[in-house]
């Protein structure tokens, strides 16, 4: 009581001698100003301050002062992230980078790790090709056992590369989740993030390197294969701004 506030007027009626007032329509209305005001000055590789306004399986909506942006969970971290609340909560105020925008449906596709190095730029210097190197193990799969040297940055111990005087038939068999390992370094793919390790805590380093190189694990928790969560961003990106 008391106080003063702005209002649109939407209807007078003469007759009645009153006038319709409202504040809903008005602050919608400078929402939208502040909206398009946003997107005509926005270009990707901004940084913005916004708020985090709802958190989903595959991310979070992060309110950019009128204007909603995606921030997918594929974009929070170079590495595994299970849920976007491990990182964020609904409120905290972040910086933000702008990764891409739809004008036309008022989308923007924003990115948290872009903020940071990525791990990959200086692989080679890291973690040169012949070096032993220690690890943990963060996903088990049939042919073989992926590795974490630092956030972002996980090798696939292939299953015929876990043992020089048995056959392996799982990783499973000499791995346990979580487990802590030396590796030797086989072969790095930079351009496709690739990496191959021969175990050294189960048996000798072999000589040879692994008969096939599989992509590293995802950085988010292993789901179904139609699950968003495990998208890649870039794809992610594309279909929120299409």
């Amino acid at each position: 009581m008391g106080n003063t506030y702005a209002f649109k007027v939407v209807k007078i009626n003469q007759d009645r001698q009153n006038i319709v007032l409202s504040r809903r329509e008005l602050i919608e209305q400078e929402r939208n100003e502040r909206r398009a005001k946003l997107l005509a000055e926005m270009v990707p590789g901004d940084i913005r301050k916004g708020t985090v306004k709802n958190l989903t399986d595959f991310g979070a909506f992060i309110d950019l002062n009128g204007l909603d942006g995606l921030l997918h969970i594929t974009d929070m971290s170079w590495g595994r992230i299970g849920h976007p609340s491990e990182m964020l909560k609904v409120g905290q105020e972040i910086d933000v980078v702008v990764l891409d925008i739809n004008r036309e449906k008022e989308r923007v596709s924003l990115g948290l790790k872009q903020k940071m190095a990525n791990p990959w730029d200086n692989i080679e210097t890291k973690f040169p090709v012949g070096s032993r190197v220690k690890g943990k193990v963060v996903n088990l799969v049939p042919y073989g056992a992926f590795v974490e040297l630092e956030p972002g940055v996980e090798g696939l111990v292939h299953v015929t590369e876990l043992s020089w005087t048995k056959r392996v038939a799982k990783p499973s068999d000499v791995l346990k989740q979580d487990q802590d390992v030396e590796a030797i370094v086989l072969g790095i793919t930079r351009t496709s993030r690739r990496s191959r390790w021969a175990s050294g805590s189960s048996k000798p380093i072999r000589g040879t390197p692994p008969r096939r190189s599989i992509r590293p694990a995802p950085r988010s928790r292993a789901r179904s294969a139609t699950s968003p969560a495990t998208a890649p961003s870039s794809s992610w990106r594309k279909a929120w701004t299409a």
